[in-house]
Order: C-alpha cells, then sequence, then structure tokens
C-alpha cells in the first residue's frame, strides 16, 4: 500500500528532528545521514535541505548537492540566506537573498532581508536604498506588513545615524501601514510620539495617501478618455 503525502511527511519530520538532536550534540556526521534520509522520503521536505546547504556553505563546498539545481524557487532561496545571516554569514546570505530578489524583485520580504544581510556586511547605503524599494512595492505575502517593516527598518537606521526627524516619518509610516506592530511603537515612544500623536499622525499619512490615489485614478480616467477621443477622430 502506498504511503500518504502525510504519512511520508511525517517520516521525513522524524529523521529531521533526530538529526537536529544529533547536531546540537556534535555528531554532525551522523545528523547529515539522517537529514538526506529525510529528503529522500519526502523530496519536498525543504528543512533538510537547508540544513546540509547551510553547512556545506560554511565548508564552501556545494558540489554533490548542486545547490544552483535545488534551489530554483524564490523564496527557498531567501529561506537559505536568512538562515546564513542567523548564522552571522551576512555576505554569503547577501548572494543568495539577490537571488531570491532577481526572481522576483517586487517583493517586499525579500528586499528586506537582503536589505538587513547588505546592513550586517557594512553595506549601509545599498541597505538603505533596498528598503525604500521595499517600502514601495506591493508584491509577495502580507505586502503591507512588510511594507511596514521596509519603514521601520530605515527609521531604525535612520535614528541610529542621529537623523530624529527622518526616523520619526518612516515610523510614523511604519505605524500607519501596521499599527499593531510593537516594535515600531517602542522606537516611537523613543523619538517622542506618545499615543494621541501616532493617532493623529498616521490619520495625517493615511488621508495624504488617499488623495494621491484619487489623483492617479483621475489622472488615468482623464487619459483613457483622450485615449478615447483620439481613436473617435481616427
Amino acid at each position: 500500500m502506498a504511503e500518504t503525502l502525510f504519512e511520508r511527511r511525517s517520516a521525513a519530520e522524524e529523521h529531521y528532528q533526530r538529526g537536529l538532536e544529533l547536531k546540537r550534540k556534535g555528531f554532525f556526521l551522523e545528523a547529515e545521514q539522517e537529514f538526506r534520509q529525510s529528503m529522500e522520503t519526502d523530496p519536498a521536505f525543504f528543512d533538510p535541505l537547508l540544513e546540509l546547504l547551510i553547512e556545506q556553505e560554511e565548508e564552501g563546498i556545494a558540489e554533490d548537492l548542486r545547490t544552483s539545481q535545488l534551489l530554483r524557487r524564490a523564496d527557498q532561496k531567501y529561506k537559505l540566506g536568512v538562515a546564513l545571516l542567523k548564522h552571522n554569514r551576512p555576505e554569503k546570505a547577501v548572494r543568495h537573498l539577490n537571488e531570491a530578489c532577481a526572481l522576483e524583485s517586487d517583493n517586499a520580504k525579500y528586499l528586506c532581508a537582503l536589505a538587513q544581510a547588505l546592513a550586517a556586511s557594512g553595506r549601509k547605503e545599498e541597505a538603505m536604498e533596498k528598503l525604500r524599494i521595499a517600502a514601495g512595492v506591493r508584491g509577495g505575502s502580507n505586502p503591507q506588513e512588510n511594507s511596514a517593516r521596509a519603514h521601520y527598518l530605515l527609521g531604525k537606521m535612520h535614528l541610529k545615524e542621529g537623523h530624529v526627524n527622518r526616523a520619526r516619518r518612516r515610523l510614523l509610516m511604519a505605524y500607519a501601514l501596521n499599527p499593531e506592530a510593537e516594535e515600531v511603537i517602542v522606537l516611537l515612544k523613543k523619538v517622542g510620539v506618545g499615543p494621541l500623536r501616532r493617532w493623529l499622525m498616521s490619520s495625517r499619512i493615511k488621508k495624504r495617501k488617499g488623495r494621491t490615489r484619487q489623483m492617479k485614478n483621475m489622472t488615468n480616467s482623464r487619459g483613457e478618455r483622450e485615449d478615447e477621443g483620439v481613436l473617435e477622430e481616427e
């Protein structure tokens, strides 16, 4: 009787968890065997592959897993980049996150992660440029939340450099997009913005954005009417 997808994933998860436990205890070869067994049981399960790739990136080898062929999807490149960043390998993280962004250039989450890797590599100007782009794009999952995060990260960087007014503006934009983000509220308090001012300023930002969208819609509608007039004359 053929195994179901659920049964394969459950078995793969067991091998993966055993591998993690062996890795924590320092039994790296045995851990690698468990990760490989997990991959063979369910090739669609990415987590054990991620563990192997991290180890190979750190050792500078990736031939046997043919990394570029296996990491076809942008989200896999993103996950590997984030994992490398957590393992204090920002330069290597930049490479994979750049590839993820090349595949999905309008994904705010990927751009934010790339910016963090660039900043950790000492490339602050490039990081800020990526965050400015991330703040304005609407692709990927939860685009508004990730756009808010881009504003937050920019605000945090401005504050670190002593640019309080710039930081305040970015943090208020982040708050307007995601008022539930605790990390944004904490920094807003730090720059002297209390609850009442947060509400007033975020309302103004929302109104301004609403007017901007309305103007764009009016411009588009006017352009469409002009095009129709030209077609009628022809």
